[in-house]
């Protein structure tokens, strides 16, 4: 470093000169009273020495490390994401290596995920529902109703009659008890999809819940999000939280997706087309679940990062969502090693 300078002086006139300060030179010699030529010297040493001073330590607030990130995405086989380019002679123009695939009448499977600040979770590829699965859900749901219906029944018998009281007598028919989706019964629809049922059995239950509770040891404060999907939002899956003492994080209707795990797809299925597409369901679920677990833990609080920038830029919009993701400004990116 520059002669006849403290460290405590060469430190002060790098913090002046380097952002989010920003000072020029004149500025910091005269604040510091040392020569503007020892000022640049002192600053153009530092950064040979290995500072950086576009390069600042990422601020994030403490709650959002509490957060479990969880979500779906669809995965359809022979599609690549982005364009071919594809190197072929003149007569290999119907070789199957060399066509790119449509996918009418694709195959597809759906892939669920989850992680936190500081441990990734599990995930879960979602197979094809069988005839025998159906049933046993159905005898399952079946036996679930016959308990829940007499419970429900009193619960609606101690509103009604609360609702009924008066001086006078309510008018029109009184309201019959029947046991339908509106008064709680737990019903599954005959649409595809993932509904409550297989979302809960396949996920909730023996993946989420699980991991939930190993996040708590660490960090008592933790809370899962989940999004407003009808197999996420199901009446019965609050029982189930509630019955394993897991909170929710309130996640409003309508609301810009700040859901810190949709970069995840994105790059996922980058990775797992930059070979070539899959070609079958096998092949497309081993790389995906690969893919999963070589994800970089650096990556995923990159990821998670990025919501006080997204915060921001959703109140300086209003609550409009028309902004470029990311961490702002390329001074906040830090170097990646895996």
């Amino acid at each position: 470093m520059a002669p006849y300078t403290d460290i405590y002086t060469r430190t002060l006139i790098i913090a002046l000169k380097s952002p989010p300060i920003g000072k020029n030179t004149s500025q910091v010699a005269v604040l510091t009273s040392v020569n503007p030529r020892t000022v640049d010297r002192i600053y153009s040493r530092a950064i040979a020495a290995g500072f950086k001073p576009n390069e600042l330590p990422i601020k994030i607030l403490p709650h959002y490390k509490n957060v479990i990130w969880t979500d779906e995405t669809s995965v359809v086989i022979n599609h690549r994401r982005g364009g071919y380019r594809v190197w072929r002679k003149a007569d290999e123009r119907v070789v199957k290596s060399c066509i790119r695939e449509r996918w009418k009448g694709y195959s597809e499977f759906m892939f669920w995920g989850c992680f936190s600040y500081d441990k990734k979770g599990p995930c879960h590829v979602y197979q094809l529902e069988t005839k025998a699965e159906k049933e046993d859900a159905a005898r399952r749901i079946e036996q679930l109703n016959a308990e829940l219906e007499p419970l429900q029944r009193e619960e609606w018998e101690l509103s009604e009659s609360m609702r009924r009281t008066g001086l006078r007598n309510k008018r029109g028919r009184k309201s019959q008890w029947r046991w339908t989706e509106k008064t709680g019964k737990p019903v599954r629809t005959s649409g595809g999809g993932i509904d409550w049922w297989r979302y809960q059995t396949c996920v909730l239950i023996p993946k989420l819940i699980p991991f939930a509770k190993k996040c708590l040891q660490d960090r008592p404060q933790t809370v899962v999000m989940k999004d407003k999907a009808p197999s996420h939002a199901h009446h019965y899956q609050s029982v189930i939280y509630r019955l394993h003492d897991v909170e929710r994080l309130l996640w409003c209707g309508n609301s810009p997706d700040c859901n810190c795990i949709e970069p995840c797809w994105f790059y996922m299925k980058r990775e797992t087309t930059k070979k070539g597409a899959p070609q079958s369901r096998a092949e497309a679920v081993r790389i995906w679940q690969n893919c999963w677990r070589d994800l970089s833990q650096l990556k995923i609080q990159a990821w998670i990062e990025r919501i006080l920038v997204h915060i921001q830029k959703i109140i300086e919009l209003q609550g409009g969502n028309k902004y470029i993701e990311g961490r702002d400004k390329p001074r906040l990116r830090r170097p990646y090693f895996g």
